[in-house]
C-alpha cells in the first residue's frame, strides 16, 4: 500500500509473547495459524488498547488513517505444534462437565519460538497525527504501558507484551517508489522480482481490512480487503525489487511496507 502523503508519523513497537495462534481464516474445526499476526489482528489489538468497544474500530484504523507494517525478527525460529485441544459444551446448557459424550476434540495449530525464546515482530504504525488524536493518545498510553482491556496474540490465554522502540517524525522516513530490497511483508502485487535464491518466501492470503454492516435483524462485521502477503520466515532482508515502499532514516536504512 502507498502511504497517504499527509502521513507525518511512524511509530516502531516490538511485540513479544510465550504461545500465539493467529487463525487462518479458511479453516475451522482443525485451526491453523499465520506466522505473523494480519492486519486485522493488529488492529484489534490497538483498540483493546484504546478501549474501543467491538466492531467500533473499522473506520479509525481503515488504510485511509492507518498504514501497519510487519516484521520477522532474524535468529526467532517461529515454530508451528499442533495440540488436541478437548471442548467441553458451555455450562449453561446444564450438562455436567465430567459427560464426555459433550466434549469434543479439536486440533490446534500453536506457535511459539524456539527453546526458551519469545516470540516477536516489530509493528510500524503510520499515520497522520494532526489528523486526529487517537494515534497520539495509543503512543502515551504504550508509553506508559497502560494497555486498556489487555493484550493477547489471537486467543486470550496467549499474553502479549508490547513496548514502543522509536518515534520517527517527518523528515526522518520518506516514501520511496522503488527499492532493491525490502525488510517487512509485502503484498504480491508490489514485487516485480526476487534476485537471491537465499531466500526462505511464503506466500498466505490473509485478511487486512474489516467493515461492519447491516442486516435485516443485526449488523456483523465483513471483510472488505484481503492481500496475498509475501514475507521472508527468517526474517532476513530480502533482495529483489519492490515498488511503493517506505524508508526509514535509521542505522540500517531498513525498507517496509505498509498494508
Amino acid at each position: 500500500m502507498k502511504i497517504p502523503d499527509n502521513f507525518n508519523q511512524i511509530l516502531e513497537l516490538k511485540l513479544t509473547g510465550k504461545f500465539a495462534h493467529f487463525r487462518k481464516f479458511y479453516t475451522n474445526a482443525s485451526s491453523l495459524t499465520y506466522i505473523i499476526p494480519p492486519r486485522t489482528t493488529i488492529c484489534g489489538l490497538l483498540a483493546s488498547i484504546m478501549q474501543i468497544e467491538r466492531d467500533g474500530y473499522y473506520d479509525i484504523m481503515s488504510s485511509e488513517n492507518l498504514g501497519v507494517a510487519i516484521s520477522l525478527v532474524p535468529n526467532i525460529y517461529y515454530h508451528k505444534v499442533f495440540q488436541t485441544l478437548n471442548y467441553a459444551q458451555d455450562a449453561t446448557t446444564k450438562i455436567p462437565i465430567n459427560d464426555l459424550s459433550a466434549h469434543k476434540q479439536c486440533r490446534l495449530e500453536l506457535l511459539k519460538a524456539q527453546g526458551s525464546e519469545d516470540l516477536e515482530w516489530i509493528l510500524f504504525l503510520c499515520f497522520d497525527r494532526m489528523k486526529s488524536s487517537v494515534f497520539t493518545e495509543l503512543e502515551n498510553k504504550i508509553k506508559v504501558k497502560d494497555f486498556g482491556y489487555g493484550l493477547y496474540l489471537g486467543q486470550r490465554q496467549f499474553i502479549a507484551h508490547l513496548e514502543l522502540i522509536r518515534t520517527y517524525n517527518q523528515g526522518e522516513f520518506e516514501p520511496i517508489s522503488e527499492s532493491d530490497y525490502l525488510d517487512s511483508a509485502i503484498e504480491r502485487e508490489l514485487i516485480e522480482g526476487i534476485t537471491s535464491q537465499d531466500c526462505d518466501l511464503i506466500m498466505e492470503r490473509m485478511p487486512l481490512e474489516q467493515e461492519l454492516m447491516e442486516g435485516k435483524r443485526k449488523s456483523y462485521r465483513q471483510t472488505k480487503r484481503f492481500g496475498n502477503i509475501v514475507l521472508e520466515t527468517n526474517g532476513k532482508r530480502i533482495p529483489g525489487k519492490f515498488k511503493d515502499l517506505v524508508e526509514l532514516h535509521n542505522n540500517q536504512r531498513t525498507r517496509i511496507s505498509f498494508l
